[in-house]
């Protein structure tokens, strides 16, 4: 399975800590802000704004500033004693890629003010949607703005999007650290089950399981404190959900810093 393509894959991600949860959740907002602002259709326009405004809400319950700058840190103290072993030094020009990307996203952030969410607070448009984003209907003024050309729309998205971008850089660097920290390992679920105990010295942060994409079962993962346990799951005609009881391979990852 290691041969196969990124489009012939379907990737299962369990963070193990609740950090990483609410990291992956805010790269799936960006995600989807950013793939539907440009949309001709206002309905899958809207799709964007509605991201936003549930990114907003994340923001402003909690001080995602000092827990970006608290996990790169973190990271970075990591890769320091990885480059100060003297087995390292066939690797040091990515350590030190690395090290100087964390450096420039920790100044970066040290930099910012704790107001940085003032601009969306004061802007009427923007609290318009927010107030009314899960009501039956509109006011006529988020109608009237979604009239508008899709220009008009994806600037004012921009604008909006562009004082949070420190967000994405730093999510996308450290997703991108963790994700690459696990090794493919092909692993074999009998009649659908599989269990592993792992080290409990591990920092282990994030659970990836890889299918062939055109398969009729999921994997259901459950991360304890000793062990990993993948019970694969299909539904039946009913649409209720089952364990799958055939035999299954697949690609294991557990990432760990």
């Amino acid at each position: 399975m290691n041969s196969l393509s990124d489009n012939q894959v379907s990737i299962y991600e369990e963070p193990v800590q609740e950090k990483i949860r609410k990291f992956i959740k805010l790269e799936s907002l960006l995600n989807k802000i950013n793939y539907f602002k440009g949309k001709e259709n206002k309905t899958e326009n809207y799709i964007s704004v509605l991201a936003l405004t549930e990114l907003y809400e994340i923001l402003s319950r909690g001080d995602i500033k000092s827990e970006l700058i608290r996990e790169i840190e973190n990271q970075y103290i990591y890769f320091k004693k990885i480059k100060e072993a003297p087995e390292a030094k066939a690797d040091e020009n990515k350590l030190n890629s690395v090290l100087e990307k964390q450096s420039m996203l920790l100044q970066l952030l040290h930099g910012l003010e704790s107001n940085y969410l003032d601009y969306l607070e004061h802007d009427i448009l923007f609290k318009t949607i927010l107030k009314n984003s899960f009501t039956q209907l509109q006011p006529s003024s988020v109608d009237f703005w979604l009239s508008r050309d899709i220009l008009i729309r994806e600037t004012q998205i921009d604008l909006w999007l562009e004082p949070l971008q420190f967000i994405k850089r730093s999510i996308d660097f450290i997703l991108e650290v963790i994700r690459k920290s696990g090794r493919f390992e092909d692993k074999m679920a009998e009649k659908g089950f599989f269990i592993e105990r792992h080290n409990t010295q591990r920092n282990i942060l994030l659970i990836r399981v890889t299918l062939t994409s055109d398969l009729y079962y999921y994997p259901q993962i459950s991360v304890g404190k000793q062990r990993l346990t993948i019970m694969f799951m299909t539904k039946d005609d009913k649409n209720n959900l089952v364990p799958y009881q055939e035999d299954v391979t697949f690609i294991l990852s557990t990432c760990s810093l």
